[in-house]
């Protein structure tokens, strides 16, 4: 069985997931990475990333009812290496439980509860069948990121989806014309930091004016909800 990490005396330890989100043509994405190394250091700032994450649903359904609203998504986060992605042994397994976002929109980011427990050992797929979950969907993420002021990561992104079936080599875009995703991430530890997190990722949205449009997304489009037919 997996081994997930241990917190003493209590389950994983809740975060508020701060973040705002853009959207840039690939055309422009040279100069964002530009500004990027500018603000973060260097031009060796950046760390790639390569993740393969899947969606996973509860295998036995609620009946309808208000009930219902209790059954959660679970996403399995597999970091890969970017230089070799079929290396499943230095894979990074993360169990990742996000939940419903704050509906208010005064925020100067969308704000909603996380929750990351790291597989450390075992068969990760495994481990949430036995929790009671199945396979729902899953995409690839490939990209970069940077830290700025150690607090904020800056993900810039691309999706992709698979046409096999657990197998990133069979990865293919999900836009065909090559944009990116922008993200700017920061976690509050509790709910007293939140608005203090907004104000500061509000602020570092301007240094971002001249390259892209950082916004809010609407809360409806971040609900953990179980897309059951």
């Amino acid at each position: 069985m997996a081994a997930g990490k241990k917190y003493v005396g209590a389950s994983a330890p809740t975060h508020y997931e701060c973040s705002l989100h853009g959207l840039v043509a690939n055309t422009h994405e040279p100069q964002l990475r530009t500004r990027l190394e500018a603000l973060c250091g260097d031009t060796k700032a950046a760390r790639h990333e390569l993740h393969h994450e899947i969606t996973c649903i509860p295998a036995i359904q609620t009946p309808v009812g208000p009930l219902r609203r209790e059954d959660h998504m679970l996403r399995l986060r597999i970091e890969l290496p970017p230089s070799d992605p079929t290396n499943i042994q230095a894979a990074t397994n993360t169990i990742c439980f996000l939940g419903h976002p704050e509906p208010r929109s005064d925020r100067g980011a969308s704000v909603r509860p996380a929750t990351y427990a790291q597989v450390f050992s075992g068969n990760a797929p495994q481990f949430l069948s036995l929790l009671g979950y199945k396979f729902n969907s899953e995409f690839v993420r490939k990209g970069y990121w940077f830290l700025y002021r150690n607090v904020f990561k800056v993900i810039v992104s691309q999706i992709y989806r698979l046409t096999e079936q657990g197998d990133v080599l069979s990865a293919q875009p999900v836009d065909p014309d090559g944009s990116w995703i922008v993200q700017v991430v920061a976690d509050a530890m509790s709910q007293e930091q939140v608005p203090r997190v907004c104000e500061q990722i509000d602020e570092l949205k301007r240094l971002f004016d001249d390259y892209v449009e950082l916004v809010v997304v609407d809360h409806a489009f971040l609900e953990n909800k179980i897309p059951y037919s």
